[in-house]
């Protein structure tokens, strides 16, 4: 009865060896530790995927800015020479009042300016939808996260 291990005496065995016991705390500590390397690593992965969506965003961004400019230019400048000029011919052609041409002029080339205005606008929103994938990656390691806290063991995914 020397050679058998007496029952409460710690984890020791009669030979004078320490048999290896995995404690509750020390199971809670590696489930932690775990977590928090899965959160790193999903920060990480997250910050990855931003920076994609950015370049990706920069890059589809550079013809609606350039529109944009030009719209914009249009319709603040009104193109004047052009402007005055069309002006002039409603004086000139129709005999209408120096007023009313020079007031359809400038209606012209800010409708111009404006429809230049709104097609980088419509372009410029899909600059905005690259996101969406980032957002939805965002969600989705949330859900888990909070999963994973509440049940204590990974999620399928």
């Amino acid at each position: 009865m020397v050679d058998q291990a007496s029952v409460g005496n710690g984890g020791w065995s009669a030979s004078g060896t320490h048999q290896r016991q995995t404690s509750a705390a020390a199971g809670v500590r590696n489930g932690v530790g775990e977590l928090l390397h899965d959160v790193v690593s999903l920060g990480e992965l997250q910050a990855q995927l931003l920076a994609v969506d950015a370049r990706e965003s920069v890059q589809k961004a550079q013809t609606p800015i350039v529109l944009l400019a030009g719209g914009a230019t249009l319709a603040l400048g009104a193109v004047p020479v052009l402007l005055l000029a069309l002006g002039e011919s409603l004086v000139l052609w129709l005999h209408w009042e120096r007023a009313l041409a020079y007031s359809v002029a400038g209606l012209v080339g800010v409708i111009v300016g404006g429809a230049m205005v709104y097609i980088a606008w419509q372009q410029a929103t899909a600059v905005v939808a690259v996101f969406e994938r980032s957002r939805a990656e965002l969600a989705e390691n949330i859900r888990w996260i909070k999963y994973a806290l509440t049940r204590g063991r990974r999620p399928p995914r």
